[in-house]
């Protein structure tokens, strides 16, 4: 792994959970599926498993390519196929190596689209139940040797993230979400800047989502630590080990 693709937070907290399991040693499958209960439904219609199987697109870019359909109709802007390609190919590239489909089909279109058409309707009434408008692409503050990344939407100070996926949100997605709010507090403290008060795991997929308050999930996993110990022990231990 290159220092580059590893100090980025979305890799840490997903690919090095040994970091997580000191830090957070409650956030166990037990403690995942108790949240995971706590979802709330919307009015949206899921999509249907049958549905997403017909696709010949790779699961992860028709994903990508729905979130990026769901940014475009939550700034108010029509759903220029190319455009909206080109891009989920250049985030993909980011992480993964993105296959390039030969060609986009219709139906392929529309399964995105409804995709991207949960993603809003969610967002737009979390933003109205929430008084704040909706903002894309939130800076996640870098911290010592992890680089600054991006979360996928906030309102205020409520950070959210999209997952597609046919089951529950799983413990990386916790864990993931977990270490945006550890690096906003850390922000918080060393700089004034603005710490996460609360954090939603939302599926277009399921129509479903958890909402947190962070103090309370911190609580639940963190085994009896104030925020202040968890930054400490999470400085002393991002500033001891080596990515050689």
């Amino acid at each position: 792994m290159n220092l580059k693709q590893a100090s980025d937070p979305r890799t840490v907290a997903r690919d090095i959970p040994g970091v997580f399991d000191s830090i957070f040693p409650q956030l166990t499958p037990s403690v995942v599926a108790h949240f995971n209960r706590t979802a709330t439904r919307s009015l949206c219609d899921p999509i249907p498993r049958e549905l997403v199987q017909e696709s010949e697109l790779k699961r992860a870019m028709l994903f990508e390519l729905g979130f990026t359909v769901g940014e475009k109709l939550l700034a108010g802007k029509n759903i220029d196929w190319d455009d909206c390609l080109r891009i989920a190919i250049s985030r993909q590239r980011r992480y993964f190596d993105a296959q390039i489909p030969n060609e986009l089909t219709k139906f392929d279109q529309q399964l995105a689209e409804s995709v991207g058409k949960n993603i809003a309707t969610m967002m737009s009434r979390l933003a109205v139940e929430r008084e704040y408008p909706v903002r894309l692409a939130p800076t996640v503050p870098g911290f010592q040797w992890i680089s600054s990344g991006h979360g996928d939407f906030s309102i205020g100070q409520t950070l959210i993230e999209v997952k597609c996926s046919s089951g529950n949100f799983s413990a990386p997605d916790y864990r993931q979400i977990v270490m945006y709010w550890l690096l906003s507090f850390a922000a918080s403290v060393e700089c004034n800047g603005t710490e996460w008060i609360e954090g939603v795991l939302l599926n277009p997929r399921s129509a479903k989502y958890v909402a947190m308050k962070f103090d309370d999930f911190l609580h639940v996993i963190s085994g009896g630590r104030s925020k202040v110990e968890i930054l400490q022990l999470f400085s002393s231990m991002v500033g001891t080990r080596n990515m050689k």
